[in-house]
């Protein structure tokens, strides 16, 4: 014997005998979704025991009770209405197959469930419905943190059908446009508001989309329109996959690096003033004190000379580790890639130890360790070095220098007998301190060394010996495979 549904399919199984029902009464007993069947009148007449774990009611206590006891107080009429309605004209006003509505728990709080209904016949003559119910409370609790995440953030972030129809939009992107969401949901991203300034913003937004649709990550720089202003913004959409590895959706996002590219340009003309006037000037000063300390006849006239010679040739230097504090800062064409340390490392010394001939520089037995970097390591070990030997009082100053690795890392160990780096030195290089007008470092070489190593993903280490002295650690990555490659 088989059994029907109300819409005329067969229900049977050769493996299992459906005829006295004992099968159907342990499936509705124990699955873990809800159950619950109402008549016309609205009078449950049936609920399964998994009622119980969603909205706290016994099937004995709802049995024989209105459908109202579930329903919150204020949606109670358009509840009553709607199946007046249904049973009057036929017609449904919500989603049999699926909605999701608050049902009220016996303890007074509300419970969001997702519903599914179907009408049938009982004994050939009363007219049933059944509601199937999914307690959604971790899933609607999921969304929440999701919404709260998604618009509470300062980027500017949407989500795109694959082929770029902007479905979502977060409120920073919304109100910097000073737009609804009705504005720009339902529209080709390179159609939307944001993108209408100039043909390039648009170019940019329809081959990012082309490129992530084809599974690749997309970043380019864009400048967008506002409601009262345009912003530079660093552009990027992501593909987002589904469990079987198939592109779902699109994820773009916009951070606002308007304030940062206007103290780049800022940085790149101060770059050109050290480079050419700054440098060029200080040249001229040097030179007539040069010429001034060799013709000079009163001794302490040619004193002054030599002052202003060496202090001249001090801004020299520092100017030219300004400027390639500028050139790390603005050149983003630097390629790292796998380099032996050890030719960098004697490379460095060599050079120290004819600049300071009377110094002391003790390096390690060789060693064909390879680190990811490119070619400022050399400025790197130079300056690190560097400092080790000119902050000491000793006349014949030492400085030892060690490697020592691990599985992802090779420290540089510089160890000087020296007095050590004064905290002001240390501000804002070996740790957090702000700089200020009154706690700063008087030189430019650590901070090249430390904006460096943060290209590298490396870092700068710095504690005193316990006699004397300082020890500074560079630390780089490994590199991880033979001839890999990063920028």
């Amino acid at each position: 014997m088989s059994r029907k549904a109300n819409h005329g399919v067969d229900l049977e199984s050769p493996l299992v005998t459906l005829e006295d029902g004992k099968f159907f009464r342990r499936l509705v007993a124990n699955t873990s979704e809800g159950l619950l069947t109402i008549d016309e009148g609205s009078t449950i007449v049936f609920a399964n025991p998994a009622i119980e774990e969603i909205l706290g009611y016994t099937p004995e206590e709802l049995i024989g009770s209105s459908k109202m006891t579930l329903i919150p107080e204020r949606l109670q009429d358009a509840h009553a209405a709607g199946l007046e309605a249904y049973l009057r004209t036929g017609e449904k006003h919500i989603d049999w197959d699926g909605i999701e509505l608050p049902a009220l728990h016996k303890d007074g709080h509300e419970v969001p469930v997702l519903i599914s209904l179907r009408e049938h016949e009982h004994d050939g003559e009363r007219r049933l419905f059944t509601g199937l119910f999914r307690d959604i409370s971790e899933q609607k609790l999921r969304e929440r943190r999701f919404e709260a995440v998604f618009n509470n953030t300062y980027q500017f972030t949407g989500l795109l059908e694959p082929d770029g129809t902007l479905i979502e939009a977060n409120e920073t992107a919304l109100s910097f446009g000073g737009l609804d969401r009705s504005d720009v949901v339902g529209k080709p991203l390179w159609e939307a508001f944001w993108f209408q300034s100039n043909d390039r913003a648009r170019e940019i937004v329809l081959e990012g989309v082309e490129v992530a649709r084809d599974g690749e990550f997309f970043r380019e720089e864009v400048r967008v329109q506002g409601a009262d202003q345009t912003a530079i913004i660093d552009f990027s959409i992501r593909p987002v996959t589904d469990h079987r590895g198939d592109i779902r959706w699109l994820l773009p996002e916009g951070r606002n690096v308007t304030d940062l590219k206007m103290r780049e340009q800022h940085l790149r003309v101060l770059h050109r003033l050290l480079r050419h006037n700054l440098r060029n000037d200080l040249n001229v000063i040097n030179g007539f004190a040069e010429t001034l300390e060799t013709q000079l006849e009163d001794d302490k006239s040619r004193q002054h000379a030599a002052t202003i010679r060496r202090t001249s040739q001090e801004l020299i230097e520092m100017n030219e580790t300004a400027k390639q504090l500028a050139d790390v800062a603005l050149d983003r064409d630097w390629r790292q890639e796998s380099m032996e340390l050890w030719p960098v490392l004697t490379d460095a010394v060599d050079e120290l130890g004819r600049t300071y001939p009377e110094s002391t520089i003790v390096v390690p037995d060789p060693t064909d360790v390879a680190v990811m970097a490119d070619d400022r390591l050399e400025t790197v070990v130079h300056e690190v070095v560097e400092n080790g030997i000119e902050h000491t009082t000793d006349p014949e100053p030492a400085v030892e220098i060690d490697i020592v690795t691990s599985a992802d890392a090779v420290d540089i160990i510089v160890v000087d007998d020296g007095p050590g780096i004064p905290k002001s030195e240390q501000t804002g290089v070996f740790d957090e301190r702000p700089v200020t007008q009154t706690d700063h470092g008087s030189g430019l070489g650590l901070w090249l060394v430390e904006l460096i190593l943060d290209d590298y993903g490396g870092t700068l280490s710095y504690d005193t010996r316990p006699v004397e002295g300082s020890r500074v650690t560079i630390s780089l990555p490994r590199r991880t495979t033979t001839g890999s490659e990063s920028t």
